[in-house]
């Protein structure tokens, strides 16, 4: 149950708020110190009586790439750059296989934490069996195993190899084996690779050497049927000549062109004296000089004779000849680029006739070497082939050799100087604290389950009703029925009661209370009767009737007699006169049940106890009903509404806190007056904090030490301490 805060000061509500959970382990302080006590025990007895486990661990160092002493790469290179290959190595390092291989060199069978000695006989038997075969060896690679761990470093590419052993040489050694071991393993590994891959390169060499024999054997026949001798260099002659003719044609092709161009430029000139040709022409250059010179003098000629004079005759005579001569040198000049046309076109035609034979001889050599082209295709293939297989099988061979690993132990395992466990001290320690931790802890839990009512506080926090007293428990249950004048915690708890009973009525009048419970055994006769004998030493007329006739008490706590009573009253057996007593020693009256009713509820009539009870109420200045419980009965709900007011006791640490709040609010459902709760049987001595604000710690101080016990409990009050020491 969650602690309540006491109703203290508002200006301490942390310290008040510490001590409900210090109260709590307070409370229950023997559960914790029984199992504080008993896992400290067994944490003691465990850290003395277990064997010394020592453990040694060495430091591996796996590298991601090889060490490049080779140019090439290794036939078992693994890419160690994936994310599974540092998985894969921790998976190795636990292996079987590798965990049977340190067994056997350590020859750990005959070790005593193995369950050795055995025969050499039996040690032979299980290293000759298969894997799996032997149940020994198997059982053994478990043990093993069990006792072996690997610990990655975290962001590094270290790996720590650690094993458990009763002794401390043994524990280091198997550690340094197992890693020394795993070397090795690594290296046969790729030994055993490069091995497979050497024999298998041999056996594809041998096949592919047959092959290039068989291609060359091919290649060669069909030289010899298509007469091909020196095909590559008839070829690279016969292109280069393609080459050459091709690069003629295309100048001759150009050139010729040009001239048939200018040829018919010139055939089609209207004045072919003029054309760019003819004009630089030397001869025409020299003419048209005569020329130019001859027309200067007939001009000057002109200019002193008349046109039909003999030397003007004779110079235009001249010009004329002159003039004839430069146009036959014209027609010379365009006759000469007819003739270079003409050798131009002749000269090309002999060139492609060249290179068309040309072409033709590369198609017959083509048609030719087809088959040998094929042939000579397969053999160069299977030549590459073969090279490539003799190259890498070379290569495989070097790389067999190569003892190189990227693999390394940094740190060996040392001989461990003290043992793992048990760490005494701190073994204790920690059993200290978690027996501490399990006390407090199932404290808490089972406060957490009690949901009874057990201080003030819970009557007005849990329940909502007035707390009108709390009565202590006292130590011996003989004295449960209070004595006159009697100066005890008891006498003031019911005093207290009366007192808030008499707050209730301001006037004097006759007030009928009716006390009741949630279930048997909470001490409401008790209760009852002292409520009585308090009420009766002030001097007024108070009466006790006790309605509860299944199973009566008050006649026995008050000495009296039990019949005649109240049920014989009801049935007209008695008059009250005889039916009400007044006990021993006592200034009360008493009206105990009577005779045994077959149904006291049929009995207990609301008009017939009406009746009664106002009959009585003239008489009395007090009237206290003892009723049975309202959980099994309906009495109390019946007499309820009959009375002035009803006061429900409640036996603290003993009925849960929702049963009692049903029974209030059954009462209340009644429209009976709920005066209020009496908390009885609070155990103020035992539980000093929660009632401390109430009776303050002057208690032992004030009336001295509880009596006692000197007797047995009996009767009533000897079952309810039973019943509560059961809880």
């Amino acid at each position: 149950m969650t602690p309540i805060p006491p109703a203290g000061s508002e200006g301490e509500p942390q310290e008040a708020h510490l001590w409900e959970y210090i109260y709590v382990v307070l409370r229950r302080r023997r559960l914790v110190l029984a199992i504080f006590l008993g896992v400290a025990a067994l944490a003691t007895l465990r850290a003395l009586l277990t064997r010394p486990v020592y453990e040694a661990s060495a430091q591996i160092l796996i590298e991601r790439d090889t060490p490049n002493v080779l140019t090439f790469k290794e036939v078992a290179q693994v890419d160690a750059a994936r994310d599974d290959y540092y998985q894969t190595q921790y998976k190795l390092l636990q292996s079987r296989a590798l965990a049977r291989r340190v067994i056997e060199s350590m020859n750990l069978l005959q070790d005593a934490e193995y369950g050795g000695p055995r025969s050499p006989e039996e040690i032979e038997a299980v290293k000759a069996a298969a894997p799996g075969a032997s149940q020994l060896m198997e059982g053994a690679i478990d043990a093993f195993l069990r006792r072996l761990r690997v610990l990655p470093v975290r962001n590094s590419r270290l790996v720590t190899v650690t094993y458990e052993s009763y002794r401390p040489d043994m524990a280091a050694a198997a550690a340094n084996r197992l890693s020394q071991l795993y070397i090795q393993q690594t290296l046969e590994f790729r030994y055993q690779t490069s091995s497979e891959a050497a024999q298998w390169l041999g056996q594809q060499i041998e096949e592919q050497k047959t092959k290039v024999e068989e291609a060359d054997r091919a290649l060669q026949k069909v030289k010899e049927q298509e007469g091909i001798v020196n095909i590559e260099e008839r070829r690279t002659l016969l292109d280069q000549k393609l080459k050459e003719l091709g690069t003629a044609l295309t100048t001759l092709r150009t050139e010729r062109l040009e001239k048939e161009a200018l040829y018919r430029q010139m055939r089609g000139a209207s004045n072919p004296e003029e054309l760019p040709e003819v004009m630089r022409n030397p001869l025409v250059q020299s003419v048209r000089i005569e020329l130019a010179s001859l027309e200067r003098a007939q001009a000057q000629l002109l200019e002193r004779y008349m046109d039909q004079h003999p030397e003007v005759v004779k110079v235009r005579n001249q010009i004329q000849e002159t003039r004839k001569k430069i146009a036959a040198e014209s027609q010379r000049v365009i006759r000469a680029a007819e003739n270079d046309y003409k050798a131009a076109a002749a000269q090309e035609a002999s060139v492609s006739s060249a290179l068309e034979a040309a072409k033709e001889e590369a198609l017959d050599l083509s048609r030719r070497s087809v088959q040998y082209d094929n042939a000579k295709r397969e053999a160069d293939a299977g030549k590459e082939v073969l090279n490539s297989l003799l190259s890498r099988h070379k290569q495989t061979d070097v790389a067999q050799e190569l003892k190189n690993s990227n693999i390394r132990i940094v740190d060996g395992a040392s001989v461990p100087r003290g043992p793992v466990r048990p760490q005494k001290t701190r073994d204790i320690a920690m059993g200290l604290a978690l027996g501490l931790f399990l006390g407090i802890g199932l404290a808490f839990f089972l406060d957490y389950l009690d949901n009874t009512i057990k201080t003030p506080e819970d009557v007005r926090k849990q329940l909502g009703a007035p707390l009108l007293a709390v009565i202590p428990e006292i130590g011996s249950p003989t004295d449960v029925v209070i004595k006159s004048g009697a100066e005890t915690p008891l006498a003031d708890g019911y005093r207290l009661l009366r007192t808030s009973l008499t707050y209730s009525w301001p006037d004097s009048s006759s007030r009928i209370l009716l006390v009741t419970s949630t279930s048997p055994g909470e001490g409401k006769t008790v209760t009852s009767v002292n409520l009585a004998l308090i009420l009766a030493s002030m001097g007024g007329k108070v009466l006790l009737i006790d309605c509860d006739l299944r199973r009566p008490q008050s006649h026995t706590l008050l000495r009296g007699k039990k019949s005649p009573g109240l049920s014989d009253l009801l049935v007209g057996k008695a008059r009250p006169s005889e039916a009400i007593q007044r006990p021993s020693g006592t200034t009360l009256s008493l009206l105990a049940a009577g005779t045994r009713a077959p149904s006291p509820a049929d009995l207990m009539t609301l008009q017939t106890m009406r009746d009664f009870l106002e009959g009585l109420r003239g008489f009395y200045d007090w009237i206290v009903l003892d009723t049975p419980p309202v959980g099994p009965v309906a009495e109390a709900l019946i007499l309820g509404p009959l009375t002035d007011g009803v006061v429900v006791v409640v036996g603290a640490e003993m009925v849960p806190r929702n049963g009692v709040r049903h029974t209030l609010e059954r009462v209340k459902e009644t429209g009976a007056r709920l005066l209020g709760v009496v908390l009885n049987r609070a155990q103020v001595e035992k539980h000093s904090y929660y009632y401390g604000r109430y009776y303050g710690h002057y208690y032992g101080r004030y009336y001295g030490s509880p009596p006692a016990q000197t007797a047995p409990a009996r009767g009533k009050v000897a079952n309810i301490r039973e019943k509560r020491n059961a809880r």
